[in-house]
């Protein structure tokens, strides 16, 4: 009965286009309660959305049918005549009707497993980040021109994020200037806590994290998402600059066409933050497509991309 629900489900129904599957399996997977019914919904419309060219063959199935019963009209056959033809028909309209379903839950499985694999991207991971966090008020703490090294060259700065057993999310910071390292830094002297909350960090200071892991970083995504994420990158620099001192260039760069940036300034993340964040954006990702896909088999999936983990050990 469940199968028979099923069949009926992925032939008649509303059709929607890829764009409006994919914006409607993100919104689950970003909403709070991820329940098994409406994905499986998801999952049924947008099989039978997809086009099988299998559906091509049913004209040669009416064909015959129209032929048989033309013939049958006109002509007296045997009774067998009309079993045989009948079987035949028959055979021919059950095995293209489950070739249909199949290769419509094969062509949903290519598609979403292509979505989900997307998410192993660095640039959407960290726009996933960037959406959960609390939006960086007008007044965020300032940082004093401190100038402290004014006599050496970016890359001869290194900064190292060290564990807080406070609070994983906010670690402190050491600055290490040749064999000079200071003393633990609390990120609100950096300015990368907001002004009226020490204990809530700034986007900047996510980019901080990621600049350890990743560095050129590159961000695919589209315009205003790029505008938003490089305010975060500036707001970055500034801080830089404004505890370190000014000095020509910059330590932070754009490159490649204005697509993506470098920092000058080498961040050592002792806590390993952001890969934590990709490990577990990795578990998510096989769960999905365990989840999302019809085959039974898991295929393997599709290649990632350039901009994926494939710096500091993560080779995905």
């Amino acid at each position: 009965m469940i199968k028979a629900q099923q069949l009926f489900q992925l032939y008649f129904g509303e059709k929607y286009t890829n764009k409006q599957i994919s914006d409607r399996f993100h919104e689950w997977r970003k909403s709070s309660d991820k329940d098994d019914e409406t994905r499986f919904r998801i999952m049924i419309d947008g099989a039978r959305s997809q086009k099988s060219d299998f559906s091509k063959q049913w004209k040669w199935i009416v064909i015959q049918a129209l032929l048989w019963l033309w013939i049958s009209y006109k002509y007296e056959l045997l009774p067998v005549v009309h079993v045989m033809a009948f079987l035949s028909i028959f055979t021919q309209f059950s095995l293209n009707a489950a070739a249909i379903v199949t290769d419509k839950k094969q062509l949903f499985s290519a598609f979403i497993s292509k979505q989900i694999s997307d998410l192993r991207s660095v640039s959407t991971l960290l726009w996933d980040v960037l959406e959960e966090m609390v939006e960086d008020p007008d007044e965020i703490m300032k940082v004093p021109e401190k100038n402290v090294t004014p006599d050496v060259e970016w890359p001869d700065i290194m900064i190292e994020l060290v564990g807080n057993k406070y609070d994983d999310s906010l670690p402190f910071i050491r600055t290490v200037i040749g064999h000079d390292a200071s003393s633990l830094i609390h990120p609100a002297e950096f300015g990368l806590t907001h002004k009226n909350d020490r204990k809530k960090a700034t986007s900047a200071f996510t980019m901080l994290k990621l600049f350890a892991e990743h560095n050129p970083f590159r961000f695919k995504g589209h315009g205003s998402q790029k505008n938003s994420v490089e305010k975060r990158i500036l707001r970055l620099r500034d801080i830089f600059s404004a505890y370190f001192g000014e000095r020509g260039p910059g330590p932070i760069s754009r490159y490649q066409e204005s697509i993506g940036w470098e920092c000058y300034i080498n961040v050592e993340d002792r806590t390993d933050t952001w890969k934590k964040i990709e490990h577990d954006r990795y578990n998510d990702v096989t769960s999905m497509l365990d989840e999302w896909t019809f085959i039974d088999e898991q295929v393997e999936a599709p290649e990632p991309g350039d901009d994926t983990y494939s710096q500091k050990g993560w080779d995905w």
